[in-house]
């Protein structure tokens, strides 16, 4: 099985259940990379606050969690990958002095309770508190049987893992799982209102539920009713729910009279009595209304309109308060909204706008479609759609096929374009499907003697210096935008492509303004994967493109000079040194030998403050990564106790004056990993590359 990525969130946290207190330390230490140990008690009561991230470095399944001697209580959270599987661990070992304890995660294969431990009990797979008070978990692997009867002396269970057909909590018990339990039938004696009902849509999920606590299934009720309100569909079955407690005749109506006073607190802190219109630009946060509890009013908005409603037991009640919300007024143009005839005329369909008209606005009242759209010269603004059969545009200021650049809804759809500006023409036989002609075009405007030029290709790099691809190492320049230029050829026109597995692909580019502010054209280099390539040029002349008889051979090789070889696929992420004096563009560059480590090596620890993250080839090159790279650092000291670092940035592009190199503590780690390796865009905002986790050890 290949590796698989598992982050492991341990948290430990300290309860007040007795004198039992393990000496304060470093709560995590490793064995053998697969064997973990909680060795001490954290003061902390959320652990939320108290994640740390770690990688095993091997298969979950190869993993025993250990809880050392002296720890009293412990709180395991072990999550899994999104679309993985969670695969069990092999043994989990308790020790004596263990009082309190939840586990939260994958099933188990083995568990260990030491027979001393006078406060826990292992009974029929499951682990209690000695007096059968607290269940704390259930091994899932132990049970076969789809239904879980939890024993009558049970008064709080923290965690119930698994699907069953049916749980049944017995009366005494007064804490559940705060989550939804996942079977098909629930069944609660207990009158204490479960916490796994505290959400409705939980209670809507149960194909059958009994529960004597008549307040928790009152409060889904109310959540689903109010749900409907505000215009979302209902999520509760009334017929899956049984409740012998509940009863109608616990509603409250001593708020029901003729007249209520309604408070209003606006968003600004304001406060409005009694009243029934506010303007649009406020809005409502919270409501008063004299005679009625604060927590059983509620308000929503529907339109223009805030509507009022009181809770009692199960039930929602609208009150017959509204506060009207005024439209926001509408400013009164000085001039009425123009009309076609101001700028043409209609006549057999045909729309003739009016020479010396410069702008077409929108109009109030342009028919849906013309037969004959005539466009005049002086025409350069287009704010109104124009859907006809044929259009004659005699403007030479128009582009197409958007006409008006600062408004992309503005547009002439025809099925005929006569066209007297070549550049429209040429857009809109670019773009569109319907006969354009152009009396100007002519093929004479070719200019076939382009195809005589046999001058040789420049590539230059981003600062302008010439460069050879003959023989270039994919490291250095796939994926990096460079220039071209070709005497004799404006390098707007060129076109360069190259053949992939039978396909004609043409090579990405972009603008980019230069230092001067001219803008240039920069052409982006194939990945590696590609393999080698021939790069053929074209030129562009008139409405024709050339194909020019220059080529470019690439041949990838490693850094010692020879073949790249076929395989160009990327093993993952490594570590490489870079010497002082160097840079990691400028040693990728240099043809030195380059020191790299890949997972599981071990690290010199003379090289920690200069090593750089780069990607790991099949055919042991080692190349350098770009852009802005998240990661999260844990590291095991001397003492074979695990921290974590927290987050850390890398700027691998050499033009960004910031730190390039991994952020290894100074405190003499002897193993670090670095976990959650994330490659971000250009922009920094969007996700590029997630790379698998890096273990490697730390050497003399």
């Amino acid at each position: 099985m290949g590796k698989k990525l598992f982050y492991l969130f341990i948290v430990i946290s300290l309860f007040s259940l007795g004198s039992v207190e393990a000496k304060q330390r470093s709560p995590f230490r490793l064995e053998n990379d697969s064997i973990l140990h909680i060795c001490s008690n954290v003061q902390e009561r959320y652990y939320e606050d108290m994640c740390i991230s770690l990688e095993i470095g091997m298969p979950f399944y190869h993993t025993s969690v250990i809880i050392d001697e002296g720890v009293d209580s412990a709180w395991v959270y072990i999550p899994y990958g999104y679309g993985s599987t969670p695969l069990p661990v092999r043994l989990l070992s308790i020790p004596s002095s263990l009082k309190f304890f939840i586990w939260d995660g994958p099933s188990i294969e083995k568990v260990e309770l030491n027979p001393r431990n006078p406060y826990l009990r292992w009974e029929n797979g499951a682990l209690y508190s000695q007096d059968m008070r607290n269940l704390y978990f259930w091994h899932l692997e132990e049970k076969g049987d789809p239904i879980f009867q939890v024993p009558e002396t049970v008064e709080n269970i923290w965690d119930i893992p698994g699907h069953f057909s049916k749980v049944i909590i017995p009366e005494r018990c007064k804490k559940t799982p705060n989550y939804y339990i996942n079977c098909d039938t629930l069944i609660v004696h207990s009158t204490h209102s479960p916490e796994c009902l505290n959400d409705y849509f939980a209670v809507s999920r149960f194909s059958y539920l009994y529960c004597l606590s008549d307040s928790a299934i009152t409060k889904a009720m109310l959540e689903d009713l109010w749900s409907s309100e505000k215009g979302y569909r209902k999520h509760l079955d009334k017929r899956k729910l049984h409740c012998p407690n509940y009863d109608i005749r616990k509603r409250d109506t001593s708020w029901m009279r003729d007249s209520y006073r309604l408070t209003c607190v606006m968003e600004n802190g304001d406060t409005l009595v009694g009243v029934d219109t506010i303007s649009s630009e406020r809005n409502i946060q919270s409501v008063k209304i004299e005679g009625i509890a604060d927590e059983n009013v509620r308000f929503c908005r529907y339109n223009d309109t805030y509507h009022f409603y009181v809770t009692t037991y199960d039930t929602l009640y609208r009150l017959p308060l509204e506060v009207f919300v005024k439209p926001k007024e509408q400013k009164t143009e000085s001039k009425p909204k123009p009309k076609w005839s101001d700028f043409g005329e209609v006549r057999d369909s045909v729309f003739t706008i009016r020479e010396g008209v410069d702008s077409l606005p929108s109009l109030s009242n342009m028919p849906s479609f013309f037969r004959k759209v005539i466009i005049p010269k002086s025409l350069h603004y287009i704010e109104e759609d124009i859907t006809c059969d044929s259009a004659f545009i005699y403007s030479d200021s128009l582009e197409g096929p958007y006409y008006n650049w600062n408004n992309w809804d503005a547009y002439i759809n025809a099925n005929y374009y006569y066209v007297e500006n070549e550049r429209l023409y040429f857009s809109l036989r670019g773009t569109q499907s319907a006969v354009v002609y152009s009396p100007n075009y002519g093929i004479r405007k070719r200019d076939l003697s382009l195809q005589k030029n046999t001058n040789p290709p420049i590539w230059k790099d981003e600062l302008g210096n010439v460069i050879d691809l003959s023989n270039p190492r994919p490291t250095n320049y796939c994926g990096k935008y460079l220039q071209l230029t070709i005497e004799g050829i404006n390098p707007r026109h060129l076109s360069v492509s190259y053949e992939w597995k039978g396909y004609k692909r043409k090579m990405e580019y972009r603008w980019k303004k230069d230092k001067d502010g001219s803008e240039k054209l920069f052409w982006r280099m194939p990945a590696a994967a590609y393999g080698n390539l021939e790069l053929e040029y074209a030129v562009w002349t008139h409405d024709t493109l050339l194909t020019l008889p220059q080529k470019t051979q690439i041949r990838y090789v490693k850094q010692d000079g020879s073949p790249w070889g076929n395989d160009f696929d990327s093993m993952g992420s490594c570590l490489y040194y870079v010497p002082r004096g160097e840079t990691c563009e400028s040693l990728m560059k240099s043809g030195k030998k380059i020191k790299c480590w890949k997972s599981g090596d071990t690290i010199p620890r003379r090289y920690l403050k200069r090593l750089a993250l780069g990607a790991l080839y099949k055919n042991g090159e080692c190349g350098s990564m770009g852009g802005k790279i998240n990661y999260l650092l844990d590291w095991k000291d001397n003492r074979n106790y695990l921290y974590n670092s927290g987050l850390y940035t890398l700027h691998l592009e050499d033009l960004i004056p910031k730190n390039p190199f991994v952020q290894i503590p100074p405190n003499h780690p002897r193993e670090v990993w670095m976990l959650d390796i994330r490659q971000l865009a250009d922009n920094c905002f969007c996700l590029c590359r997630t790379w698998l986790p890096m273990h490697f050890y730390v050497g003399r």
